[in-house]
């Protein structure tokens, strides 16, 4: 696919580097604030001003990449993120901290428009047959991000320091907005309007999920996973104080869980084996296979049992993850997939924000591993509740309702 479809091709390349460049700036921007605070809890909140805007601003992000061109808007932001990126280069040399933190959060909102036009853009760029198949290299891109940007930009900023890091973070926006603009096929098939309805737009999009009973229960299924992924937070805790394994202990606990979330989309792709049906219950399975592999680290005693604990569970989660997403790109009519893709984006920050949260107070209170033990439980609750509830939707085609995906690599769109 990737060799047979050359737009594919470049917008998988653009996001791997754009994603990998984000990872270099964020592990740089982490010891730059924790060199020049000392404070764990600021260098934490890192992670909530990434995800806020997109929280904050859902109701101008969404209609955003509806009423626009994708295409020319993912462009735009891009070159625009080479900007905060320049000023990023400023705080650190001038070692101002609110500086940084503001060019963060101006990132993080270039972020939150541009991050969810792929998977909006998706089924008009590659065949109905090939689109499960490339929301799950898509996905799996996610996590390779994570391993290889965060790995080599820690590599990167130790050996050469943070101004190469940032460079290298903005030529990659640069490089992801050329590959971008190269991509011949259109990323809608709706007609763009450039004009912003934010409350009729919004109005639109409830009315839909209250009539689209599949999408409904989709966006339920990605809330409940999110709703117990605070207990990935405690990974490090385990390795640390309770097998007493170091930074190095965390970090095999880290790559863990990252080549679970890689392989999980995968393997959910092939288990549910072009089946409608099949695809909402093999992704309810995964959020129990996501609370089984906790439970197990729970009960793991050294760190062996505990990586292949976090591979089980992670597995789970990528599949899940990204079979949800597969099933509402397929059930989304194009007028209003960019706002429920930036929907889903929005809701997963937030119920991720809110479980993270819970999970400090609960580790405290009531000790790392029942926490552990209470969401991994949480998990396979919800599953199987989920799992009633949905199998009373009446068999409907997920795939009937897309009409913008191309009807071969050198046609139109169909």
């Amino acid at each position: 696919m990737l060799r047979g479809n050359a737009d594919f091709s470049r917008l998988i390349g653009a996001c791997a580097l754009s994603l990998t460049g984000d990872w270099f700036t964020f592990v740089a921007l982490s010891g730059f604030v924790y060199q020049h605070t000392g404070s764990p809890g600021l260098t934490a909140l890192l992670f909530a001003i990434h995800s806020l805007p997109g929280v904050v601003l859902f109701p101008l992000i969404g209609p955003l990449t509806d009423r626009f061109d994708r295409q020319r808007l993912r462009v735009a932001c891009d070159l625009g993120s080479v900007v905060p990126v320049i000023g990023l280069l400023i705080a650190f040399h001038a070692g101002s901290v609110a500086l940084a933190l503001g060019c963060l959060a101006a990132l993080s909102l270039f972020a939150a428009v541009a991050g969810p036009i792929p998977e909006a853009a998706l089924p008009n760029l590659v065949t109905s047959q090939d689109l499960p198949l490339a929301q799950t290299v898509l996905g799996s891109l996610y996590s390779a991000g994570l391993l290889v940007g965060a790995g080599l930009g820690g590599v990167v900023t130790a050996a050469w320091g943070t101004s190469a890091t940032l460079l290298i973070d903005g030529a990659s926006f640069v490089l992801s907005a050329l590959l971008v603009a190269r991509i011949k096929r259109p990323f809608s098939s709706a007609v763009t309007t450039r004009r912003l309805r934010m409350r009729a737009d919004t109005t639109e999009l409830w009315r839909f999920l209250r009539t689209a009973p599949v999408v409904a229960a989709l966006l339920w299924l990605t809330a409940g996973l999110r709703l117990c992924y605070g207990m990935v937070g405690l990974l490090p805790l385990y390795a640390l104080d309770r097998f007493q394994v170091g930074d190095a202990g965390v970090g095999a606990l880290y790559l863990a869980q990252g080549l679970g979330a890689v392989l999980g989309p995968f393997l959910g792709r092939w288990l549910t084996g072009g089946s409608t049906r099949r695809r909402l219950y093999v992704a309810a399975a995964a959020l129990a296979v996501f609370g089984l592999g906790y439970l197990l680290l729970a009960h793991s005693t050294s760190l062996g049992p505990a990586m292949a604990a976090a591979l089980v569970g992670h597995i789970g989660v990528g599949a899940c993850a990204i079979l949800a997403l597969n099933g509402l790109q397929l059930a989304t009519p194009d007028h209003i997939r960019g706002r429920v893709m930036v929907f889903v984006f929005s809701l997963a920050s937030a119920f991720q924000g809110v479980s993270t949260l819970a999970v400090a107070p609960m580790a405290v209170t009531v000790g790392m591993t029942d926490t552990t033990r209470l969401l991994g439980a949480l998990a396979i609750s919800y599953a199987i509740i989920w799992s009633v509830a949905a199998s009373r939707i009446r068999a409907t085609r997920l795939d009937g309702t897309h009409k913008g995906a191309a009807a071969s690599d050198g046609g139109g769109s169909c």
